[in-house]
Parts: structure tokens; sequence; C-alpha cells
């Protein structure tokens, strides 16, 4: 809303104005100066005195805390030792771990090979090439009989790919027999 006085000029109210005292030579401005570099020291002063409190504040803090550490160190130490040892049992029983998860590996692969093995079919050797191979070395009287072998290894959960690798004729006293090589991949469950 827009305010119009229509009041001639002589009648209307005049506004009240301050006016600072006047200092002979100009000394208004020479007031003003030194009101303003006072306030500005008394802050100066004001904000050194309240940072130096919190220094101090700061510093006590610190030696507490130093102290406090100061006491607790042992504590800190014996918990790293501790750490440490733990790490340790934690390796060792990894390491028994893995050797107690493949423990009867081994057996169970030896059972495995004598339940497949058919009749009239002896072994020479089973030897274990790597941790997921075997070779399998016997004798027996026919090829089919080895056709059988190698069937049933392959039905088994622990043997994988079985390979005819030797299959020749040789004598075993007045017989005639044949000498064979299996290659088989195992694999644990």
């Amino acid at each position: 809303m827009i305010k119009i006085n229509l009041l001639p000029a002589s009648e209307r109210s005049t506004k009240r104005r301050f006016t600072m005292p006047a200092f002979s030579g100009g000394g208004t401005m020479l007031v003003w100066a030194l009101v303003i570099v006072g306030i500005y020291a008394g802050m100066v002063v004001a904000m050194a005195t309240l940072q130096g409190r919190r220094i101090k504040e700061l510093e006590h803090k610190v030696a507490d805390a130093r102290k406090e550490a100061a006491e607790l160190a042992p504590q800190l130490e014996r918990i790293r030792i501790l750490t440490k040892e733990r790490e340790e049992v934690n390796r060792r029983l990894g390491i028994i771990a893995s050797l107690d998860k493949d423990r009867y590996f081994r057996v169970q692969i030896l059972n495995d090979i004598s339940q497949k093995m058919p009749a009239n079919c002896w072994f020479t050797s089973v030897k274990e090439q790597s941790p997921t191979s075997m070779a399998i070395e016997g004798i027996t009287f026919s090829n089919y009989i080895i056709a059988d072998l190698m069937n049933n290894l392959g039905k088994s959960d622990r043997f994988g790919q079985v390979d005819l690798t030797i299959a020749q004729e040789g004598k075993l006293l007045d017989h005639s027999v044949v000498k064979f090589t299996l290659q088989s991949t195992i694999t644990s469950r």
C-alpha cells in the first residue's frame, strides 16, 4: 500500500536526526578511529586469551592420552602377540583340515579299484602320477577283461576318463597273457 502525504511542507512532521558532537580540530574522525582500534585490540586480546586457554586444555588432554597410552602399551603388546599366535594356530588348523579332508582319499581310490576289478585280472602297479591322475599296470588273459575293467572304473565317481595306453602280449610261466597300462583322471568328491 502506498501512502501519500497531502499536507503542505510546512505542516509535515520532520524526522529527528542524530549527530555526534563535534570536537574542535576535526576530532570526530579521530575518536571513531580510536574507538574502532580499541574494540579491535580488545577482540584480539580476548581471542588470544581464549585460544591460550584452549591450547592449555588440549595440551592437558594430550598429556592424559599419552599417559593412558603408556599404561596400555603392555596390554596392547600382549594383544599383538596373542593375535600373531592366533593367526599361527589358525594357519596350522587350516593345514590339518586340508590334510584331514583328503585323509582317506587314496584309501577310497584303492578300495574302488579293488571293487571294480574283474576276475582273472591282477595289478602289478598302481601309481599316482599327480594329484589328479593315476596309472594302473596289470596282467590279464584277454582284452575283454581290460575293457570290463575300464568300464567299471569309468562308472565310479572317483575316476574320470579311463584310457588304455599299452596292451601287449606276453608270457607268464607257460601262459599267454596281456600286459596293460591304464591312465585315468581322479577326482575327490
